[in-house]
Order: structure tokens, then sequence, then C-alpha cells
């Protein structure tokens, strides 16, 4: 019986222990086969985001190539700084300037006098100085000035009647006719002084003619002075 089974048990033996070693063989030789290929690995489970509210990645700035830059604000800035050196240089050099000395004043030049004025200043005269004067001058005297100013009556004389013509105030018709009756009087006046011996009642007469005459004159000037415009 002991002899039947020790083959059996050999047997036995012999099967466990082959196992035991090819998988002692098996665990020797397996770390150096992991040492020189590695056994592929799964990649790992894709892991899912969470859900949440979509986000927009910031838009990247383009290059500035300078046309969208707000030049204004720059322009009045050195435009206000420009205008300011001007004004200090302007006061600086109205300092340093010597005050302007005053002008002088020049007059207004006077508007021409129009020819009935000039008429009528020239009958003022005749009245307020020729006329006296001749009277009370010597003889001679007063026989040379007539000659150079008998015209001068004979002007205004003449300028009356054409005021008179140009349908202008009749009062310039009188005054030259009391004009040319003047002269007619200076001339006797004169004339009378001059004789040798002097009629002195004549001379006298002469002299009220002559004033006559005057005050005429004077009257007529007086009516047809606001009659002219200067």
């Amino acid at each position: 019986m002991l002899r039947r089974s020790l083959p059996i048990l050999f047997a036995v033996l012999v099967g466990v222990g082959v196992p035991v070693g090819a998988g002692a063989a098996v665990a020797t030789t397996v770390p150096e086969a992991a040492q020189t290929t590695p056994a592929p690995t799964d990649p790992p489970p894709a892991t899912e985001a969470p859900a949440g509210p979509a986000t927009t990645a910031p838009a990247t700035p383009e290059p500035d190539d300078g046309s969208s830059t707000d030049w204004l604000p720059i322009v009045l800035i050195i435009g206000g700084v420009v205008a300011l050196l001007v004004v200090l240089v302007a006061l600086l050099g109205r300092n340093k300037q010597p005050a302007p000395a005053p002008a002088a004043h020049t007059p207004r030049p006077a508007t021409a006098p129009s020819p009935q004025a000039n008429l009528l200043s020239t009958a003022q005269w005749i009245h307020d100085q020729l006329t006296l004067e001749l009277m009370a001058a010597a003889p001679a005297t007063a026989v040379q000035r007539w000659a150079t100013e008998r015209s001068r009556l004979d002007n205004v004389a003449i300028g009356a009647q054409q005021e008179f013509a140009a349908g202008n105030d009749p009062n310039w018709q009188p005054l030259g006719q009391t004009m040319s009756s003047l002269a007619v009087a200076i001339d006797t006046n004169l004339t009378l002084r001059g004789q040798q011996p002097p009629n002195a009642q004549l001379i006298g007469e002469s002299n009220d003619v002559v004033n006559r005459n005057r005050a005429t004159l004077q009257q007529l000037i007086y009516l047809l002075r606001p009659t002219i415009t200067r």
C-alpha cells in the first residue's frame, strides 16, 4: 500500500513543484522585461468640465498707428502756450519802449465859404473899415488908397446883381445898387476934399451922402446874412 501511494505522492509533488518553479522563473524575468519595454497604458479618461457661463476670451488690441489719437486738446494747449508767450513778449517790449510823445493838435480845416458869404464879408469890411479910413485920411493919401480899393466895391456890386439874377433873395439887387452908389459918393467926397480952397459945406454934404449909403448897406447885410448857409 505504501509502495502504491509513493508514486502518487511523488507525482503530486512534482505537479505542484513545476508550477511553483515556473512561477518563480516568471517572477524573476518579468521585472527585467518591465525595465526594457514598459507596458502600454491607456490614457486617463477625460474629465468633463462643469457646466457654467461661457466666457469670451479678451480681444487682442490692434496696434495703434496714431490715426485714432485726439489731437484737438493737444493743439489747444500748444496754441494757448504760444498766445501766452506772445502776450508776455508784447508786454515786455511795451515796457522797454519810451512813451510816445502826444500828437500835436491839428486844426480841422475850415469849410470854404460860399460866394454869398464872401460877398457879405467884403461888404461888411467896406462898411466897417475902408470907408471910415478913407474919410479920416488926408486927401492925397485917401486918393492913393482909393485907387487900389475901388475894385472891391465894384466886384461886390457885380456879384450882388448876379445873385439876384440867379433867383436868390431879392435883397441882393438893392445891395448891388447901394454899393455902386457908395462908390460914387466916395469919388465925390475925395474930389471935393482935394479942391483948393476946399468948400467945407459941400464936403459936409458929401460926407452925409457917404454915411447914408453906409447905413443902407449895413441894413441889407443884416437882411441877407440869415439866407446864406455858411
